[in-house]
C-alpha cells in the first residue's frame, strides 16, 4: 500500500469544532479511514483538551498524536499567525513505526531531563536508521527575568551523552508569541504536558533530511567574550557587554532595552573566520534582555563561554535563497521519494516583525508545498545539525523532508 497523507487547518475559535473539522478534511484529503500518525498544533488561544477531543472523534484513540503550541500554522495553501489557528497532518503508513516518549517537569534541570530522555530512547540503538523530532516548552513557568527560556543546549548534551551520538533529527522550542509569554503546552494521544520534553521517533522505510534557512549576516568585526555566567555575557573585550552592544547600536538614547531581541543578535562562525561568508556555518544567538545594573546581556542559550568570539549580526532574509536552499535539499535526495515536509520557522521571521515584502514561508509553499504535503509551525527555538553537531538556533527556518527508498514502498 502507498503512504496516504492529508493536511488541513482551522481558524475557528471553537476548539472542539476546529479539531473535528480539520481532522475530517485531512482524512478526506488523505483518502483513508485509518491514520497512524497525526501532527497537531494550535495557538495558545485554543483549549487543547477540546481540540484533541475533536481530533480524536475523527481519527480515534489509537493513532499516535504529537504536537503542541504554535502561534500559527503553515500548510500547502495557507499560512497564518496570531489569533485562533490550528493545523494537522495525518499519515497512514503501515511500514513506518511512530512512537512518542515524554520527560515531564524539566524545570529543575534541563541537562538531567536530556539524560533521562536519552536513556528512555535507548531502544533506538536497535533501529537501522531512525529519525527524531524533538519538542520542548521553550518558556519557563514561572519565568526568571534574565532566564525566561528553557535552554536546549544542555538538553541535547544530556541526550547525546546517554545515546552515544544523536540520530538524524530536528527540533523545536514551542512558543506562544514574541512579546507575550502565554502558556505553552505539548501533547500526544495520552495526555497534555507542560514544562516537558517530547520525542517523536520514526522507524522503518523513512529518512529525515534537513536544511537551514538563516536570517542574519555579520555586521561587525569579531569580539571576544571575557566574562560569562550561564546565559549571561557580562564582559566583552574586557568591557561591560552592554557598553559594546550600545556602540554597535549607535545612539543609546534611542534604544528600548525591553525589546532587545529586535535590535541585537550575535553570531558564532563555526567555519573559517576569515574566509568568505558562508551562511550555513553560523550559529546565531538571540539577545532577549539586558541587566543595566551589571552591564550584562542575556541570551536564549548558555552555550557561549569565556574566550569564545562572535560578531554582531544584522537580520537579513533573501527570499530567493530560501527557494534555492529548499531546491538543493530536494536535489540531494536523488533516488529517494519525498513523502512529506515539516517546516519549523522562527516567529521573528514573519513579515510583521522582519519587515520583508512577503512572508518567507511563501517560498517554502511554492517550492515544497507544490509537490508534497506540507505542515509548518512558528517556533521560539529551532534545532538542527550544523557542521556535524545538533544545535539550537535562533532567527532560522529548518526545513525537514521525510523520504523513502523507491524500491521499498509498502
Amino acid at each position: 500500500m502507498s503512504t496516504k497523507i492529508g493536511v488541513s487547518f482551522s481558524t475557528s475559535p471553537n476548539s472542539l469544532d476546529a479539531g473535528r473539522e480539520m481532522a475530517e478534511t485531512a482524512m478526506n484529503r488523505a483518502g483513508t479511514e485509518k491514520a497512524d500518525l497525526a501532527l497537531v498544533f494550535a495557538s495558545a488561544e485554543h483549549d487543547p483538551e477540546s481540540l484533541l477531543r475533536g481530533v480524536k472523534s475523527v481519527i480515534g484513540d489509537e493513532c499516535v498524536i504529537a504536537g503542541g503550541t504554535s502561534v500559527g500554522v503553515i500548510t500547502n495553501d495557507y499560512l497564518g499567525y496570531e489569533g485562533f489557528h490550528a493545523g494537522i497532518m495525518v499519515v497512514s503508513e503501515a511500514g513506518i513505526d511512530f512512537r512518542t516518549e515524554v520527560v515531564e517537569n524539566i524545570l529543575g534541570d534541563e541537562y538531567l531531563a536530556g539524560k533521562e530522555m536519552g536513556r528512555t530512547l535507548g531502544f533506538m540503538k536497535d533501529y537501522e536508521d531512525p529519525a527524531l523530532l524533538l519538542f520542548y516548552d521553550s518558556t519557563r513557568n514561572p519565568p526568571d527575568p534574565l532566564n525566561i527560556f528553557y535552554q536546549a543546549t544542555p538538553i541535547l548534551s544530556g541526550m547525546d551523552e546517554e545515546m552515544g551520538g544523536l540520530p538524524s533529527m530536528a527540533g523545536v522550542g514551542l512558543a506562544s508569541g514574541i512579546m507575550n509569554m502565554k502558556k505553552t503546552e505539548m501533547w500526544d494521544n495520552r495526555k497534555i504536558y507542560r514544562d516537558s520534553l517530547m520525542s517523536l521517533v520514526f522507524n522503518g522505510n523513512i529518512r529525515l533530511d534537513t536544511t537551514i534557512m538563516h536570517g542574519c549576516k555579520p555586521a561587525s568585526d569579531y569580539h571576544r567574550i571575557t566574562r560569562a555566567s550561564g546565559n549571561l555575557i557580562l564582559e566583552v573585550d574586557n568591557r561591560p557587554a552592554i557598553e559594546v552592544a550600545t556602540e554597535y547600536l549607535g545612539d543609546p538614547t534611542l534604544t528600548n532595552w525591553d525589546k532587545a531581541m529586535f535590535f541585537i543578535t550575535i553570531g558564532v562562525n563555526k567555519g573559517d573566520k576569515y574566509g568568505p561568508f558562508i551562511e550555513e556555518n553560523y550559529v546565531n544567538r538571540l539577545v532577549f534582555g539586558v541587566d543595566e545594573e551589571t552591564g550584562a546581556i542575556s541570551l536564549m542559550e548558555g552555550d557561549l563561554k569565556e574566550g569564545d568570539t562572535f560578531q554582531f549580526m544584522r537580520r537579513s532574509i533573501q527570499t530567493d535563497m530560501i527557494s534555492k536552499s529548499a531546491g538543493q535539499l530536494l536535489d540531494s535526495l536523488k533516488e529517494r521519494e519525498p513523502i512529506f515536509a515539516f517546516y519549523i520557522s522562527c516567529l521573528g521571521r514573519v513579515k510583521r516583525y522582519f519587515g520583508t515584502e512577503r512572508e518567507e514561508s511563501e517560498e517554502i509553499q511554492e517550492t515544497i508545498g507544490s509537490i508534497m504535503p506540507l505542515l509548518g509551525i512558528y517556533s521560539g527555538v529551532e534545532i538542527a545539525r550544523v557542521k556535524g553537531k545538533v544545535m539550537p538556533l535562533d532567527w532560522t527556518g529548518v526545513l525537514c523532508i521525510f523520504s523513502r527508498e523507491k524500491s521499498r514502498q509498502s
